[in-house]
């Protein structure tokens, strides 16, 4: 890898013999020359500077000593090469104070060899112009460096020149002159701070040295054998310098820390090829072996005990302080009690019993108190130990064996009189006065209802005389010395805790309860036992072992578990965290193993050492950068295609998801780049989701078959600190609505379903009006042909029956009878089939018309009342007109033909439920009262038709009821 690089965006660029990659912290964008690729350059053995120019958002970069500029916006790359006016080869390229790129060139290869030269050339309107020349020596060092007033260093075989931005040569000078395989040559690296401090490199001695500009003096700031290279800046004004193989750090006050086992301990290497700060401070660098990246802010952390062994070395627990502020914690894997002195001697105390015999503390003696002249120190392991801290002493009271767990820890609690509780079980819970050596039980055997086992931690309450116990299986209680249980937290209790593990208790000024869990993160109880919050690594807490809890000054908490220490703003609930990349000894912290100085120095201890610090320099103001939208991928189903397009570099206004894209996949990344693993995310889709939902470290979503609609993806996230990016990312999605479910699909197929009922409804009314004219043409034509004949039969019969013999006028009068009811029943047939005589009006016109007919000419009086109906205009099928009035029809013949009725009453009456339709006489009972032929049963037949029913009444003459389930 030969470069490093990074855009506006934050995104890395890395050079390397294989192509150029972009790196957005999850994954690799590579150009290459395969030209399956399809981020294809034509040469892609990068050996030199990459340079990012932000006016025109461009990358530039030497390949195979070719010149190419990558476009980041339109994702395109340019060759240039001599038609844009370049020498030969490119040897260098490299940016001004006033983005203005520059390149070094030759042309060795296209002149005679003794008078090629190198070139300083400027890019201006699309060429590179010749700014400056020297004569080529026959070896070609080269290299640029701009000072901190803007002017161009270029130093080669022949030595150091100064230029101008326009090219005149200010200054030549000779740093420094070495042999290279016989040849001397003056070719010496340089670099310039912010303050134009000019730093350069001898080769002919190694180490570091300062040249003054001003008095032409030199300095050896750093001596060494080694060789340096490269240099860098950081924010804090550190200066970076790298060697072959080590990397060195150079402070504000010129004290230089040397960072090369370390980083061998990391990983192989043999040459470090570039150095580079990105925006969030980090330093990066480039090897032949891959990269390696170190962060430039200032220690937060001094530890103690620390072993030199990287990993599990020193385990510590029980830390406290002593007298002269002598800092106290055991090394559980040595059995050794180390202090350190206020002047920073450390070393440990040998333990001896009374006979002079070296002794060693257990494994299990987790805690460590002292007494009120902090000379003596008290633990629990098997029985209780007292320790004198001046001599080593240690004396054992073997009566409380029984009292201590010998299978696990031993918790123990120096209350404000100065007694010590101790006891791993409710039953062995015992106070003990060091000064009279006297010790009675909490609780007598006969009062205890139940024997709790495994308590883990003691908290004094604030309460007078009461402590809280933390155990293994059975929660959080709170006891008074006198044997009472005040109140309890567990897995039955509201609030409640699961069946976790209590590893560290903190009562609060407020009288809440801050509890640390194996498992089950810091959970959080209010002062009156109703509110219980829940901290865990959804919330940003580093791990959910919580091993350790302590309360700043600044309202926060300082949290140690098992990976990482963190600082939770009790406020807000937010957290920042630290790692062992911060300075921590060990990611893993110990249970029992935190502690608060009376200077205000807090102690955390872990698998490797105690780590030291003021919770005051951890107020990190630095917030990690805006997250970037990278872009968008995802399978179309119509095209039965992958899709990807990058939005890295592009300006978008929205999203536009396609009705066959089966799914969409939104990718993202916070350009924050240490411990980048650990960085966070939540997301919600407005007009889909209406919470926030944790993603962890995934830097993109999938949305299956989203519905259309219109949408908006905010992501927030936090770097590895815990530390939230500056703003919401906010993205909008459209997803269009399939093509069937669009409005003027929608409309199109109303207007086509339209168009056709139209149809279709035209189609029956002409065919309805034909069927209206057939059916006026039948009519009339029976009426007057059919008829006419009719009639004129009569007629005729009736004049040859004036003249006819006896015997034959009995035939013609039957035959003009016969003539006459055709003449009838066909009027009947041609009214019901006329389609002008359709309505209600019509029917009851005719009804009144075959009444006066057969009624009137019978002596016969009737009525008909109509009143009850309102729409004498609606019109009536023509089958149904047909059945009511034949029904009609039947019965007055039959009150013509056998009743002896004088009077008739005829109602249409309507209902809610239908029409009731009657024909009642006068007529008396008689026997013979009946319908001659099929005429009842053809009534019956007609109604069942109808849908109505037909009944029959004889009291008070003869009546026929038809009842229709609809309204005339």
């Amino acid at each position: 890898m030969s470069n490093i690089t990074q855009d506006s965006t934050g995104l890395m660029y890395f050079g390397t013999t294989q192509g150029l990659n972009r790196y957005d912290g999850t994954n690799f964008k590579a150009y290459t020359s395969d030209t399956n690729n399809p981020f294809y350059i034509k040469e892609d053995f990068i050996k030199a500077n990459m340079v990012y120019e932000p006016t025109e958002n461009a990358l530039w970069f030497m390949a195979n000593d070719e010149l190419f500029q990558l476009r980041l916006t339109e994702d395109s790359i340019i060759n240039y090469t001599r038609k844009h006016n370049l020498k030969d080869r490119v040897l260098d390229v490299f940016k001004t104070k006033d983005n203005a790129i520059w390149v070094v060139t030759d042309d060795f290869w296209e002149v005679k060899k003794d008078s090629s030269k190198l070139y300083l050339q400027k890019f201006e309107n699309n060429a590179f112009h010749v700014m400056a020349q020297i004569n080529r020596y026959k070896r070609v060092f080269n290299q640029v460096a701009i000072d901190a007033d803007g002017f161009i260093w270029w130093t080669t075989t022949r030595g150091t020149n100064k230029y101008s931005l326009k090219g005149e040569l200010l200054e030549h000078i000779k740093l420094d002159t070495h042999n290279w395989s016989g040849d001397a040559i003056h070719y010496v690296p340089s670099f310039f701070d912010s303050n134009n401090t000019h730093y350069y490199f001898p080769n002919s001695t190694g180490g570091i040295a300062i040249f003054d500009t001003k008095t032409k003096t030199h300095k050896t700031i750093l001596k060494s054998n080694e060789i340096f290279r490269h240099a860098v800046e950081d924010k804090n004004n550190n200066i970076w310098f790298s060697s072959d193989s080590s990397v060195y750090k150079m402070d504000a006050q010129g004290n230089f820390t040397n960072y090369g086992n370390l980083l061998k301990s990391t990983f192989d290497f043999s040459v470090i090829s570039s150095l580079f700060v990105d925006k969030t401070g980090l330093l990066w660098g480039s090897t032949d072996n891959g990269l390696f990246k170190i962060k430039t802010e200032e220690q937060l952390f001094r530890t103690l005990f620390k072993s030199e062994k990287e990993g599990w070395g020193n385990s510590m627990r029980g830390i406290f302080e002593a007298f002269e502020g002598r800092i106290f914690s055991l090394c559980e894997n040595q059995h050794k009690l180390w202090y350190t002195t206020k002047t920073g001697i450390t070393d440990t105390l040998p333990l001896k019993n009374a006979l002079g015999k070296p002794i060693s503390l257990l494994y299990d003696a987790n805690f460590l108190v002292t007494d009120e002249t902090k000379t003596k120190a008290y633990t629990t392991a098997n029985g209780l130990s007292e320790i004198d801290l001046k001599t080593g002493l240690t004396t054992t009271y073997n009566a409380f064996t029984s009292n201590n767990n010998v299978n696990g820890p031993n918790s123990l609690l120096r209350l404000d009189n100065g007694k010590l509780l101790f006891g791993y079980t409710f039953e062995h819970l015992t106070l003990f006065d060091p000064k009279s050596k006297k010790s009675k039980p909490i609780f007598s055997t006969k009062s205890l209802d139940s024997n709790i086992r495994d308590i883990r931690v003691f908290e004094k309450s604030r309460d007078q005389d009461q402590v809280w116990l933390g155990t293994r299986n059975d929660g959080v209680i709170k006891i008074d010395l006198k044997g009472q249980i005040v109140t309890s937290y567990n897995q039955s209790t509201l609030p409640g805790f699961g069946n976790y593990q209590i590893l560290s208790i903190l009562e609060d000024d407020d009288g809440s309860l801050w509890v640390g869990t194996y498992g089950g993160g810091l959970k959080h109880i209010s002062g009156d036992g109703e509110l219980l919050a829940h901290y865990s690594t959804d919330n940003g807490l580093p791990n959910d072992n919580v091993v350790g809890v302590l309360k700043t000054e600044n309202n926060t908490l300082l949290i140690s578990t098992y990976d990482g220490l963190s600082v939770m703003d009790m406020s807000s609930g937010e957290f920042q965290n630290f790692y062992a990349e911060d300075g921590l000894s060990h990611n893993e912290f110990n249970y029992s193993s935190f502690f608060k100085s009376n200077n205000g120095l807090f102690y955390f201890g872990g698998m490797n050492g105690v780590n030291v610090f003021d919770p005051k320099e951890l107020e990190q103001p630095v917030e990690p950068p805006d997250i970037q939208f990278l872009g968008i991928s995802g399978y179309n189903s119509k095209t039965k295609d992958y899709f990807e397009t990058d939005y890295a570099q592009t300006e978008f206004s929205e999203l536009e998801i396609s009705p066959y894209d089966q799914y969409f996949e939104v990718n993202w990344s916070l350009p924050s780049y240490f411990q980048n693993n650990k960085n966070t995310f939540s997301t919600q889709l407005e007009g889909f989701e209406d919470r926030w939902f944790y993603q962890g470290n995934a830097t993109s979503i999938r949305y299956n078959q989203l519905p259309a609609g219109n949408y908006v993806l905010k992501v927030k996230g936090t770097d590895s600190s815990g530390k939230e990016s500056a703003s919401v990312l906010s993205i909008p999605i459209t997803v269009r609505q399939i093509f069937y479910k669009r409005w003027w699909f929608i409309g199109l197929v109303l207007l086509a379903l339209s168009g056709i009922v139209y149809s279709v409804f035209r189609y029956r009314l002409q065919q309805i009006l034909a069927i209206e004219r057939l059916r006026t043409q039948i009519s009339s034509d029976l009426h007057d042909d059919v008829g006419s004949m009719l009639s004129g039969l009569a007629m005729q019969t009736e004049l040859l029956e004036a003249t006819a013999s006896e015997k034959d006028k009995k035939r013609l009068h039957k035959i003009g009878n016969i003539s006459r009811n055709a003449v009838s029943q066909m009027r009947d047939l041609v009214w019901s089939i006329d389609s002008r005589r359709e309505t209600i009006a019509h029917l009851i016109e005719r009804m009144q018309e075959l009444a006066e007919e057969l009624l009137l000419s019978k002596g016969i009086t009737f009525n008909i009342n109509s009143k009850g109906i309102k729409n004498l205009d609606k019109k009536l099928p023509t089958q149904t007109k047909q059945d009511i009035f034949l029904i009609y029809k039947e019965a007055i013949n039959n009150v013509v033909r056998h009743s002896d009725a004088t009077q008739v009453q005829i109602k249409i009456v309507n209902s809610p439920k239908g029409c009731s339709f009657t024909i009642q006489d006068n007529g008396s009972n008689k026997e013979t009262y009946k319908s001659t032929g099929f005429g009842l049963s053809n009534m019956k037949m007609r109604a069942k038709k109808l849908k109505g029913t037909l009944n029959f009444h004889t009291e008070n003459g003869f009546s026929v009821q038809l009842d229709l389930p609809f309204q005339m």
